[in-house]
């Protein structure tokens, strides 16, 4: 599996903007990864809104609408999900997020297509448990209540600051997938870090490698979903 589409993609288009050129899309191999099937997180006025998948079946849930299939707090006694996504915020089945024995480990920067079976990873490998201090957006209807509630001023009290981005709140989530992308602005930028991480499932007797490729949906040539994460994800055998 070849991991050249989107960087290329990405390369030509600054090279189309510097040079006033035009982009011979017949030539850019087509993104094979997945995308999530909806923009999640804060851009739909929930703040914890997660889509999880169970990575043993393929089943997903919440996959079109927020909290349909596990309400927010439902996740932690269920063991039918491995991985979820919050805008670029990720959980596995552990820790404070669920009773399972999941959990996710760095592999390191780069090379997702040399990492093939689960007798390659290292032994003292470190796994990194869910938290409950990971930093999440808010969406702006939560953060114009935390305001009511609080008797806090609108004016004073912006949900996108300048200097500082939107505002966040503190959630069950990962914290080493959490490095995955990072924010800063504005403008708004996020950016992959590209490491490849192995993921264990809520059994805790399979492994996926999974690595963040954009924030948008790379399968369209310019991005405009931004929110709707593009990924590789694939089973250790």
């Amino acid at each position: 599996m070849k991991r050249m589409g989107l960087f290329k993609t990405v390369s030509l288009l600054l090279g189309c903007l510097t040079m006033f050129s035009c982009v011979d899309y017949d030539d850019i191999q087509p993104f094979t990864g997945k995308t999530l099937p909806r923009k999640s997180g804060y851009s739909t006025g929930v703040t914890n809104d997660w889509i999880y998948f169970n990575l043993r079946t393929g089943e997903s849930f919440n996959t079109y609408t927020v909290n349909k299939d596990i309400k927010e707090g439902e996740q932690i006694n269920r063991t039918d999900w491995d991985l979820a996504f919050c805008g670029y915020t990720m959980r596995t089945n552990s820790g404070t997020s669920g009773i399972g024995q999941g959990g996710a480990a760095d592999l390191g920067y780069g090379g997702y297509d040399d990492w093939t079976s689960v007798s390659q990873l290292p032994s003292d490998l470190e796994w990194v448990v869910d938290t409950d201090d990971v930093r999440v957006t808010m969406s702006q209807n939560d953060w114009n209540h935390y305001l009511v509630e609080n008797n806090l001023d609108f004016d004073a009290n912006p949900w996108f600051d300048p200097n500082n981005g939107p505002a966040t709140t503190e959630t069950n989530a990962n914290p080493l997938l959490s490095q995955a992308m990072s924010f800063s602005g504005p403008p708004p930028t996020y950016t992959p870090s590209f490491h490849t991480y192995v993921v264990r499932t809520a059994d805790g007797e399979r492994y996926f490698k999974i690595q963040i490729i954009s924030w948008y949906d790379a399968n369209v040539e310019i991005g405009d979903e931004g929110g709707r994460i593009s990924y590789y994800c694939d089973e250790l055998k």
